[in-house]
């Protein structure tokens, strides 16, 4: 059998084995940014939305991000009825302005995990717990509307009670929410509400009432989106009133998998001036990659670190192949160092380093958490469009020696240096025969251990 027989035969065999692919779009999280920051205090409550179904027991982690002042805690909270989870903290004993790991798990699946800091207390920082409502539920129990990506699904909202009714679909956790009110102005106890996935996310109705005799009105415009809307369960939930307030009845709208859907599907893409990712991770030794998006503005400056931490590098990036983005690599092995530390992925792009900005090492960069402060222009004035953190782990590599510069600052500016595709990602030709052979040997695994 050839290589890509193979290959081939394990993709067909997990997808046998794992369905349309459902599951894994289904578990999703996210915090609300309302909980955070938390303060070193006691009491101290991460609420966040999932797509889970309720009762799935998460666990929400707390962990130190630097190894010199280890910390780790824990709790087991159960999703709600209506789509929430709490969780409650005890971060007395813990040291303020040490950044941590913020971290849900499900069935050893990470749901999210983001990087913060423990804010100082200097009152009374406890934390109210959220009173936790059960939503109500139709005669048939929760609603669960199923539909093909590209297709338009019928969300049935009772309307016995009369008045006017919400209608929220999607939530923070799966990146795409839109809310409408409705009413039954023809007085026959429901309102059928049709949601058209193809349109979901541009300038067309994504939803519309099916009899004319009721009526829908959009109170909370959904996202742009680049696609499709992705295959998923998205939770709606239907509040009495024009508001989201109260206790809600509850339901799900699954979308599943269409590979002809994006075919005809298409947006103009458009992305805000910020960075991509607000956690980008790299290791000692090695280069980490930060993107950022320009948008509309013609430069933009970065600052990595501060003087606080005794790291800091400033540099002003420029896009110059018209996606409105930059690439920036970062090398760790030459931060502190003569050797030039920011470069562009594109050669078309250019990146200039502020004269004596950089503060000089006398070893490698220190493993550990860096700020991240982007500014629109050329000037860094008054507070950052956007921040965010590099975080640097432990490479176990060998400190760079450079003793020998006796200086207190990098000094130059460095235009954006010529590097090939190949030398970006950093992989030789050994290492891609040697990744070649674990893959086939991983692929001969799974299929033998299958057959078995």
């Amino acid at each position: 059998m050839s290589l890509r027989s193979v290959v081939l035969a394990a993709v067909l065999i997990a997808a046998a084995v794992t369905g349309p692919g459902l599951a894994a779009a289904e578990q999703q999280a996210t915090v609300s940014e309302d909980s955070l920051p938390l303060h070193a205090d006691e009491q101290q409550v991460v609420t966040g939305e999932t797509t889970l179904e309720a009762g799935t027991e998460i666990t929400v982690r707390i962990k130190s991000a630097n190894a010199s002042n280890p910390f780790l805690s824990q709790r087991q909270v159960r999703v709600q009825p209506n789509g929430t989870f709490v969780a409650q903290f005890d971060m007395s004993h813990m040291p303020a302005n040490i950044s941590y790991e913020l971290s849900a798990h499900v069935d050893g699946d990470t749901l999210f995990e983001r990087t913060e800091t423990i804010a100082p207390c200097d009152g009374d920082c406890t934390d109210t717990v959220p009173e936790t409502a059960t939503p109500k539920q139709t005669d048939d129990g929760e609603n669960t509307v199923t539909v093909s990506q590209g297709d338009t699904a019928e969300i049935p909202v009772s309307m016995t009670d009369g008045g006017t009714k919400t209608l929220s679909v999607g939530s923070e956790a799966t990146n795409y929410r839109i809310n409408a009110t409705v009413s039954d102005d023809d007085s026959d106890g429901e309102v059928l509400v049709l949601f058209d996935t193809a349109v979901a996310g541009t300038d067309g109705a994504t939803l519309r009432v099916a009899d004319d005799g009721d009526s829908l009105t959009v109170t909370e415009s959904e996202p742009d989106l680049p696609s499709t809307l992705d295959p998923a369960a998205y939770p709606y939930r239907v509040f009495d009133g024009q508001s989201t307030d109260g206790t809600p009845t509850v339901g799900r709208l699954i979308i599943e998998a269409n590979g002809t859907a994006n075919e005809q599907f298409e947006v103009e893409e458009s992305a805000d001036f910020g960075l991509e990712e607000p956690v980008v991770k790299g290791r000692q030794g090695e280069t980490a990659r930060i993107h950022i998006v320009l948008a509309t503005a013609d430069a933009a400056t970065i600052s990595i670190g501060n003087p606080e931490i005794n790291y800091e590098i400033n540099a002003t990036v420029r896009d110059g192949n018209g996606d409105d983005r930059v690439a920036l690599l970062f090398d760790t092995t030459a931060a502190g160092h003569d050797e030039p530390t920011l470069e562009t992925v594109a050669d078309a792009d250019a990146v200039a380093v502020e004269s004596g900005s950089e503060v000089a090492l006398d070893s490698q960069l220190d493993a550990g958490t860096y700020d991240l402060s982007l500014y629109r222009g050329t000037e860094m004035d008054g507070r950052p469009d956007t921040v965010g953190t590099l975080l640097i782990t432990d490479g176990n590599t060998t400190s760079t020696d450079a003793s020998s510069d006796g200086v207190d600052s990098v000094t130059g500016e460095t235009s954006a240096p010529q590097q090939s595709q190949a030398g970006d990602l950093g992989i030789s030709a050994g290492a891609l025969a040697v990744g070649g052979i674990l893959a086939i040997v991983g692929v001969g695994i799974c299929l033998r251990s299958v057959m078995n």
